[in-house]
């Protein structure tokens, strides 16, 4: 079971390493036509902290690929899907310049102010890991991504109540993640 800890309390300091799901940078960095939420202003707060700590952010390839992917996905179904019906047509029309554009300088953004890291795909389980998501146990990405926290000793940090087995350290806004994760064993 994972651990996870209240973010609104944790004390981050300058020896933290905390990877961020792609759901947190959608908070920090959201499509316009994203609704405010209680999260934005939650992860907006610890980030300052984390920044003002020295705590190291950390990103790879996976999550700025899921961050960037679910950001398009957002702005499609709010202002395009009519005219639009597939992701792929509207990905491929004149409309996608300024949602790409935007895109894109978030994920300038995010890398600006993230370490970049490996996530060391060549030794990691995966017939494990398959088994793992073909049961329904686990996303095949969040399953990699608590591996890579768990092999390197990295803080996740989530919103996505998925993320309550692994053995790793969370910190989260997520109060059923919380309450999940602090459950007696059965």
């Amino acid at each position: 079971m994972n651990k996870a800890h209240r973010i609104d309390n944790y004390k981050f300091s300058d020896v933290d390493r905390l990877l961020f799901d792609a759901n947190v940078w959608l908070y920090l960095l959201p499509a316009p036509s994203s609704s405010a939420h209680y999260a934005t202003r939650l992860y907006s707060a610890a980030f300052k902290l984390m920044k003002e700590a020295g705590s190291n952010i950390l990103i790879n390839s996976m999550v700025l690929s899921e961050y960037l992917n679910r950001y398009c996905r957002i702005e499609w179904s709010a202002l395009h899907r009519k005219t639009y019906p597939q992701f792929k047509d509207f990905r491929q029309s004149t409309a996608f310049a300024s949602v790409g554009q935007n895109a894109a300088a978030y994920g300038k953004i995010i890398l600006k102010n993230s370490t970049k890291v490996d996530d060391g795909f060549a030794g990691v389980d995966c017939l494990s890991m398959l088994g793992v998501f073909e049961s329904g146990g686990a996303d095949f990405n969040d399953a990699m991504i608590s591996d890579l926290c768990s092999r390197n000793g990295w803080l996740l940090v989530t919103h996505d109540g998925d993320f309550t087995e692994g053995g790793i350290n969370i910190v989260t806004g997520n109060n059923r993640l919380i309450a999940a994760c602090s459950a007696p064993l059965v």
